[in-house]
């Protein structure tokens, strides 16, 4: 190129001459050299990063100063979006003198962020992107409780949430050696086609008492790898193992991108890790560094622990969750798993957003009780644990039941208006056999199906409608009456504006069968007597 281009004294091929000229549309006129600068110009300009709605970004920023622990590091953010959005996010260090910012735009439009850290050449650093439509069909936002109907759960794009959970507690075990992640992907693929959209899992486990050490090539307890640096039995805390968060994030990215929702529990009091004393800087960390990279996923909900009951210390269990709020800026929705004293007694009541229970008997009662104290979602979430291929005897963990009868279970929760988890004693724990197809799969499917064709959101318990049975009723629009055991019954209706369709409804098969049309009064049904003596549902409907 000529020297007279390149100076800055060049009047006529300056920026401002090359956007004059291609305001007026007379750049055509221009020699080729002038063409050949503006494409120079072109490609030098910044481009503008562009990040999908609801889709986790990572920024990166280096520093190669020297820290005594790059964990340490103070490193956040501070997010600026459309209108008056504004938060802070944490920041983590990923290795490689590189510290990350993970980011998830939830309006589209213009955003910046800019750090801040005592790091000097890691603060003070600007960044703008855009946030542009996403074209995922599985990605809705974030999970919320829907606000009209506060018993049920809705995405930020109003899209309905039925949640049929699935727990699979090692499932990032899986593939730690693969970055391909072919084992979890095709395991997720399966879960997904069975009807299965909510993952409880994990942050970090050890091992099952009932299976202690390495009994099988299938038995990841322990695990291949470890959360810290050091070992499960002498860990040091204040430093992670980064190739097993790397590895967490491309199993969050899988999970992700099918729309399933992670449920992720922080802590787990049974499974003997050795956690760090509670409430110390190092417990602090530990929370606050999954909340960095796990909170930009809309399809998060965090749990503070799996068998929270066993951590007494009411005070440290709240301080976890006021730290949750505190630091995650997405507000993402918080639960805590099987902690019945303090729920009862409303310790959790406006921190927590739904409750998690496991209750392994008169499971329909107990939910009923669980939503009259607190206006929220009620989900049980361990309730029957279904036995091997092989029959009764086939399990890992003691406490084996039949298919049918964990189904069985499953639709008694859901006619109280609750929701429910599934488990399977080869995938729950820490023998996963993820390419096995048990029986529940087809029925918890079929489950699913049956209430995302129905207005489940819209109706409230109403047993005292059937003298037999349980009963779901949106009275005179909407109806759903379940048996544990085929036999006639009465249901009382009112305010039907006309006449509603009935329809029997197989929960193990999926077939339906016509019942006939009905108006106000009290009416009498039969159930097929084809169908036996089974479990049996009734649906009616315009």
């Amino acid at each position: 190129m000529n020297d007279k281009l390149r100076g800055k004294g060049s009047n006529l091929f300056s920026k401002k001459m090359v956007k004059f000229l291609l305001e007026r549309r007379i750049i055509y006129i221009l020699p080729v050299t002038i063409l050949s600068l503006m494409t120079v110009i072109s490609s030098c300009a910044p481009k503008q990063t562009q990040i999908p709605k609801w889709q986790p970004y990572d920024f990166t920023f280096k520093s190669n100063n020297k820290h005594n622990n790059s964990f340490d590091v103070d490193f956040t953010a501070t997010v600026k979006g459309p209108g008056s959005v504004e938060f802070i996010s944490l920041g983590f260090y990923d290795g490689d003198n590189t510290w990350k910012v993970r980011i998830a735009p939830y309006i589209e439009g213009m955003w910046s962020l800019e750090t801040k850290s005592d790091d000097p050449k890691l603060d003070g650093k600007s960044v703008s992107f855009s946030c542009v439509p996403n074209d995922n069909p599985n990605v809705h936002g974030g999970l919320l409780v829907d606000s009209e109907h506060p018993y049920h759960f809705v995405f930020e794009d109003g899209t309905r949430y039925f949640l049929m959970g699935y727990e699979c507690d090692w499932l990032w075990a899986l593939d730690m050696e693969d970055n391909n992640l072919p084992t979890i992907n095709k395991f997720l693929d399966r879960l997904k086609t069975n009807g299965f959209n909510h993952i409880i899992l994990n942050a970090y486990a050890h091992d099952t008492k009932w299976r202690k050490g390495k009994t099988s090539n299938e038995d990841y307890g322990p695990p291949p790898m470890y959360a810290w640096k050091g070992s499960n039995e002498n860990p040091v805390h204040d430093r992670f193992n980064l190739a097993y968060w790397q590895h967490y994030d491309r199993m969050m990215d899988a999970l992700y991108q099918r729309g399933i929702i992670a449920h992720i529990m922080i802590k787990v009091y049974n499974k003997m890790v050795n956690w760090p004393e509670i409430g110390s800087e190092e417990d602090d960390l530990y929370f606050k560094w999954i909340i960095a990279r796990y909170a930009a996923y809309p399809n998060v909900v965090w749990d503070f622990s799996k068998e929270a009951h066993n951590e007494k210390n009411l005070e440290y269990k709240l301080s976890r969750f006021r730290l949750i709020r505190e630091c995650d800026p997405y507000d993402r929705m918080i639960t805590n798993h099987d902690d019945n004293k303090a729920y009862d007694i409303g310790a959790y009541n406006g921190l927590l957003d739904f409750r998690s229970d496991q209750q392994h008997k008169e499971w329909h009662r107990v939910i009923l009780e669980q939503r009259n104290l607190n206006a929220w979602p009620v989900v049980n979430v361990e309730f029957g644990y279904e036995h091997g291929l092989k029959g009764i005897d086939d399990y890992t963990y003691r406490v084996v039941q039949e298919p049918e009868e964990v189904t069985r279970r499953a639709w008694e929760i859901c006619l109280a208006g609750g929701y429910i988890a599934y488990y399977y004693t080869y995938t729950a724990w820490d023998i996963i056999r993820p390419e096995e197809i048990p029986p529940g799969y087809a029925y918890f499917k079929n489950l699913r199906n049956f209430f995302e064709n129905t207005n489940y959101w819209l109706m409230k318990p109403a047993d005292e409608l059937v003298n037999e049975g349980h009963c779901l009723a949106n009275p005179g629009k909407e109806y759903i009456v379940f048996l544990n055991n085929a036999k006639p019954f009465t249901l009382k209706t009112a305010g039907i504006n006309g006449k509603l369709n009935a329809e029997w409804y197989h929960p193990f098969t999926g077939d339906s069968e016509d019942a006939g049309q009905l108006t106000n009064g009290t009416v009498s049904f039969t159930p097929p007597t084809a169908w036996g003596d089974i479990p049996v549902v009734l649906h009616i409907k315009k």
